[in-house]
């Protein structure tokens, strides 16, 4: 979970959630990526509503594009 989803639970009084490390994950590797900082906050505030990382919702995001280009 990200700090900003931490800050976000601990202000809502929301128990602790576990963090899920894909970082650790021989599955998984990095993506570094730019987008424009309203986008950014954006999809913070919508991973934080919906209980999910950001990069939860990316792979969603990504997963449904690559398929609709298949």
């Amino acid at each position: 979970m990200s700090k900003f989803a931490r800050l976000i639970h601990s202000v809502k009084g929301e128990e602790e959630f576990k963090a899920r490390g894909k970082s650790r994950r021989e599955d998984y590797t990095a993506l570094k990526v730019y987008v424009p900082k309203d986008l950014h906050r954006a999809l913070k505030l919508k991973a934080v509503e919906e209980g999910k990382e950001i990069s939860e919702m990316v792979e969603e995001a990504l997963r449904a594009f690559l398929s609709k280009r298949a």
